[in-house]
C-alpha cells in the first residue's frame, strides 16, 4: 500500500468518525439559534401586551378625569345659580358634594399615572375647581373673603372661576391628554366656549 492510499484512507475514516460529532454541533447550534429567536419574540409579545395595557389604564384614566371634572365644574354652576336664586336645597347640596368627591377621587388615582406635562394640567384643574368651590361655599354661608383691589367675592366672581376659568383649564388639560394618547397634534383644539 503506497502512502497516498493511506492518507485517503485515514483522511475517509477522520471524516466518517467526526461526521456524526459536526452534524450533533450544527443541530445544537440551530436549536439554540430557534430558542433565542423564541425566547425574543416572547419577550416582544410580552413588552407589546405591556405597553397595550399601560395605554388602556392611562385611557381609561384619562376618560374618568374629564368626565369628573367636567361633571364637577357642570354642578358648580349649578350651585351658582341656586345660591343666586336662593333655592339651593338638599338635592343641591348632595349633588355638589358628590361631584366634588368623585373629582377628588379620581385625581387622586390620576395622580399615580399622568405624566408630569398633563399633572400639570390636572393639578390647575383641580385647583381652580377647589378657588370656584371656596368662592361659592363662602358665599353660600355669607362670609366671602375680600380680595386685595377686588373687593369682596361675587357671585359674579364665583360664575367667572366656574364658567370660563375652570372651563379653560379642562379644555387645555384634556387637550394635553389627547395629545399624550396620539389621538391629536400638539397645540390643536377641538373647539372654544364652555358646554353644558
Amino acid at each position: 500500500m503506497d502512502l497516498t492510499t493511506l492518507a485517503v484512507a485515514a483522511v475517509g475514516l477522520a471524516g466518517t468518525l467526526t461526521s456524526p460529532l459536526i452534524g450533533q454541533r450544527i443541530a445544537a447550534q440551530t436549536k439554540r439559534q430557534e430558542f433565542h429567536f423564541e425566547t425574543e419574540r416572547r419577550r416582544a409579545e410580552l413588552e407589546e401586551a405591556r405597553r397595550q395595557s399601560a395605554l388602556e389604564l392611562k385611557r381609561s384614566i384619562y376618560a374618568r378625569l374629564n368626565t369628573a371634572a367636567r361633571q364637577y365644574r357642570q354642578e358648580l354652576e349649578a350651585y351658582v345659580r341656586e345660591i343666586r336664586d336662593h333655592s339651593l336645597d338638599d338635592s343641591g347640596q348632595a349633588a355638589i358634594a358628590s361631584a366634588r368627591k368623585n373629582f377628588r377621587d379620581v385625581y387622586s388615582e390620576a395622580q399615580m399615572v399622568l405624566p408630569d406635562k398633563v399633572l400639570d394640567a390636572a393639578i390647575s384643574v383641580s385647583e381652580d375647581l377647589g378657588e370656584a368651590y371656596g368662592i361659592s361655599k363662602r358665599l353660600e354661608i355669607g362670609k366671602p373673603r375680600t380680595i386685595p383691589g377686588k373687593g369682596p367675592e361675587t357671585l359674579e366672581m364665583a360664575g367667572e372661576a366656574v364658567h370660563v376659568t375652570a372651563y379653560d383649564c379642562i379644555a387645555r388639560m384634556r387637550q394635553l391628554m389627547r395629545e399624550d394618547l396620539g389621538v391629536a397634534a400638539p397645540g390643536t383644539q377641538l373647539r372654544s366656549g364652555p358646554s353644558q
